[in-house]
């Protein structure tokens, strides 16, 4: 450490007093045994936030480092500014703070602070500057804090305090910040959602409407003798049905991506039953099917499990991406060589399903960025980033965790502890309990009445639903009041839960006033729940709750469902 004129002796008896101090903080406060230090010289105790010490002069250097440890810090020591860097990329253990001296050989403190501030790796780590340098060159340097030499412990162990305060409310504006972001996020996704979800339900009916019909005109066409397959216009037909085959799987996808995001916001209903996990097991690995074959062999290890309780469309939804992420991790076309296996066990008070695969494997770079938000290292338009965040979010809602472990060139395995808690009465779903359509329920032809404010919507429900039932439309609740104060009555009211003017709850709440022989009758249509009111509707309702997109075949199966449920016509 370069000394100023007349200031070598006074430093000496400043380091000669610290050593004194040292001497006695260690006699009065026996601590923890010390380890070596990865930085070089000088010892450490690993109980508090650590500290790296970088100080040329050894008597200084070892008095500081004893004082610091005895007040509960964990203490790192570097004899100039390159042992310190050095130190720093070895992969040792990251200081929550560094001591800096300014004036050493080597590497002095401005060149150490240069070096720092451009790697991005230990740019954020905080920094005290300490120099007897008086000049404005020293009290200039870019340090979170600036001390004089001499110093006095107290002086020193007050900034340290104060600048690793500084840094951990930092942190935690931070966290409340990025919090504050994902809600809004959450809620915009919400309304996003809601605002796709009803365009995408009439454009949904359409192409299955539409495809249906070409197929039927197809069917006809080839019953009616003759070549059929070298007709101009069958061929015609064929390829239209084609398209419309190809757009519902578009459409489908962006369905997935919607009900994704929707996931990110806790605004939507969150109905609960109890269930077989095995079962729920089985119908995921067929949905997933067609992804898995092709690449892996499965195995299922089932063991002996207790019913779970909890949102079963959601939990099928994690291990559709788990099941989906494992078959993307094998290459396609050896299907002999890979294996994805699926258990399942029951330790203590949890259940466990494990989804291991014989895949590629996670780099270690990588592994704790994957339940990151938007984070995917697939390429464009291969992934959203959203599966394994909202997968971690939905078991994090039940209480579980979801833990990897993987090892590259030999595979992952993902494992989802879920708490079993008592199986109780099942309440009402949130989705229709769809029943075998009866032979009375079959030969009667109802009266449907739907609200919506989207005339599309409606429009391709009437086309869907007309050939069993008359259709009545309303895109305002008041028109639907009005018939209703005529005396016209309706086997089932499919409504709309968010409109302008009057929503699905005033439709409620008047139909429980005015026409209560009719409130049993009405079900709730939704594009998603983004505001408090509707989300409690949908959490409190014993009412059937129709998610849009449906297909016609859903929206059909529904009706006939509400019709056998409710039985008999409507009163007059």
């Amino acid at each position: 450490m370069a000394m100023f004129p007349g200031q070598d002796d006074e430093m000496r008896k400043r380091a000669s007093r610290l050593s004194e101090l040292q001497e006695r903080h260690r006699s009065n406060h026996p601590g923890p045994g010390p380890r070596s230090s990865p930085w070089g010289e000088g010892r450490v105790a690993a109980v508090g936030p650590r500290l790296l010490l970088v100080e040329d002069d050894e008597e200084i250097r070892e008095a500081m480092g004893g004082i610091l440890r005895e007040e509960g810090y964990e203490v790192v020591l570097a004899e100039n500014g390159r042992a310190a860097l050095d130190g720093l990329r070895d992969g040792t253990a990251r200081p929550d703070l560094i001591i800096l001296d300014l004036r050493m050989p080597v590497m002095d403190g401005w060149e150490f602070r240069a070096v720092q501030k451009n790697d991005p790796a230990l740019a954020s780590i905080p920094v005290i500057a300490v120099s007897a340098d008086a000049s404005a060159k020293a009290e200039a340097i870019a340090a979170h804090a600036y001390l004089r030499k001499p110093l006095t412990p107290p002086v020193l162990l007050e900034v340290i305090s104060r600048v690793l305060g500084d840094v951990e409310r930092r942190k935690l504006l931070g966290r409340v910040e990025e919090a504050e972001r994902f809600a809004a996020l959450g809620r915009l996704a919400a309304s996003v959602g809601h605002e796709i979800n009803n365009p995408l339900a009439f454009v949904s009916m359409n192409v299955d409407l539409a495809a249906s019909e070409l197929l039927r005109m197809l069917q006809r066409d080839g019953a009616g003798g003759g070549p059929a397959e070298a007709t101009p216009w069958r061929l015609r037909l064929s390829r239209l049905h084609e398209m419309l085959a190809d757009a519902r799987i578009g459409l489908d996808r962006i369905r997935d991506v919607v009900k994704d995001l929707q996931s990110l916001s806790r605004t939507h209903a969150a109905k609960t039953e109890t269930f077989a996990l095995d079962d729920l097991l089985d119908e995921t690995l067929a949905m997933s099917r067609n992804n898995l074959e092709h690449r892996a062999v499965v195995v299922k290890d089932y063991g002996a499990i207790p019913p779970i309780t909890g949102n079963r469309s959601a939990l099928g939804q994690v291990f559709l991406n788990l099941l989906l992420n494992a078959a993307q991790a094998v290459p396609a076309g050896r299907a002999a060589a890979n294996t994805i296996v699926i258990a399942t066990t029951h330790t203590g008070g949890e259940c466990r399903v494990e989804i291991r695969d014989t895949g590629a494997g996670i780099p270690p770079d990588v592994l704790p960025r994957i339940f990151d938000l938007f984070y995917t290292t697939k390429r464009i338009g291969e992934g959203t980033g959203l599966g394994l965040s909202v997968s971690q979010r939905i078991v994090a809602d039940h209480g579980g965790r979801i833990d990897v472990e993987s090892a590259v060139g030999k595979g992952t395995t993902v494992r989802v502890s879920l708490p079993v808690r008592a199986v109780g009465p099942r309440p009402t779903p949130m989705t229709p309990e769809l029943q075998p359509r009866t032979a009375n329920a079959a030969a009667r032809r109802g009266r449907i009445l739907v609200i919506d404010d989207e005339p599309m919507v409606g429009r391709a429900i009437e086309a869907a639903l007309s050939d069993e039932h008359e259709v009545v439309l309303a895109v305002r609740a008041r028109d639907a009041f009005a018939r209703l104060a005529l005396g016209e009555r309706f086997d089932v009211i499919l409504c709309d839960l968010l409109m302008p003017e009057v929503g699905g709850r005033e439709v409620y709440e008047r139909l429980a006033v005015d026409w209560p022989d009719l409130v049993h009758r009405i079900v709730f249509m939704t594009g998603g729940a983004f505001t408090p009111e509707s989300s409690e509707l949908l959490e409190t309702t014993t009412h059937r709750v129709l998610a849009k997109p449906f297909t016609p075949s859903e929206l059909r199966a529904l009706v006939r469902a509400q019709m056998d449920e409710r039985g008999g016509p409507p009163p007059n």
